[in-house]
C-alpha cells in the first residue's frame, strides 16, 4: 500500500492512498480519535474565523468525520454545534431532510431534528468539516442554509484538498461561492 506523508500544524501523519467511489485516488484522512491534531486544528480554525471577522452563533457539521473538529472549534469559540446525520434516527423530533453530496460518500440525504434546525434559523452559522475537496458538500450546505433560513458566514476545514500543482499557492483562506473558507493545511489529490 502506498502512503502520503501529511505535515500540518507541526504534526506528521502517514495517510494511505485509497480510491473513492468515483475511482479518484485520495490520501485517506481520518481525524476521528486523533486528539493532538483535533486540538491544534480547533485552535487554528477558531483563530482564523475570529481574525476573518466572521460572526458565529452556532457551528454546523455533517457526520462523521466533521463531528470531532466541529466540537473543538465550537469549544474554542464558545458556541454550540449541530450535526446533519446521514440516517434518520428515532430520537429526532420532526426530522428535516436535505440532499447532500461529497467526494467520499457520493449523493446522500442528511437529516436533522426540528429542534436542532431551529438552533440554526436566523443565526450566523459556520460550517466545519474535515476536508474541503471539490466543494460539493459545501454547495449542499449553502443550499440548505437558503432553505432553512440561516446565514452561512464561512466554512472551516482541517485540510484543503487540491491538485498537486496548487499546493502552496493558497497560504490561508479562500473564497468559494462568495463565502470565506479557512483551512490548516493542504492535501494534494493523488
Amino acid at each position: 500500500m502506498e502512503f502520503f506523508e501529511l505535515n500540518v500544524l507541526g504534526l506528521t501523519r502517514e495517510l494511505p492512498i485509497l480510491p473513492t467511489p468515483s475511482g479518484l485516488m485520495i490520501a485517506g484522512f481520518n481525524p476521528v480519535g486523533d486528539i493532538p491534531l483535533l486540538i491544534e486544528a480547533g485552535k487554528d480554525l477558531a483563530r482564523q474565523i475570529r481574525e476573518g471577522g466572521n460572526k458565529c452563533d452556532v457551528i454546523l457539521t455533517t457526520e462523521l468525520k466533521g463531528l470531532p473538529i466541529a466540537q473543538e472549534v465550537a469549544r474554542e469559540l464558545g458556541v454550540d454545534y449541530v450535526c446533519l446525520r446521514k440516517e434518520k434516527k428515532c430520537y429526532m423530533a420532526n426530522p428535516r431532510q436535505t440532499e447532500g453530496e461529497s467526494i467520499t460518500s457520493g449523493k446522500t440525504n442528511y437529516f436533522i431534528s426540528e429542534i436542532d434546525e431551529n438552533k440554526l434559523v436566523g443565526k450566523n452559522v459556520v460550517f466545519v468539516d474535515d476536508v474541503f475537496s471539490t466543494g460539493s458538500t459545501f454547495k449542499s450546505i449553502t443550499k440548505y442554509a437558503e432553505r432553512a433560513g440561516f446565514k452561512l458566514t464561512c466554512s472551516a476545514t482541517i485540510l484543503k484538498e487540491d491538485k498537486k500543482e496548487n499546493v502552496g499557492k493558497i497560504k490561508s483562506g479562500f473564497i468559494f461561492n462568495d463565502i470565506p473558507n479557512y483551512f490548516c493545511g493542504f492535501l494534494p489529490l493523488q
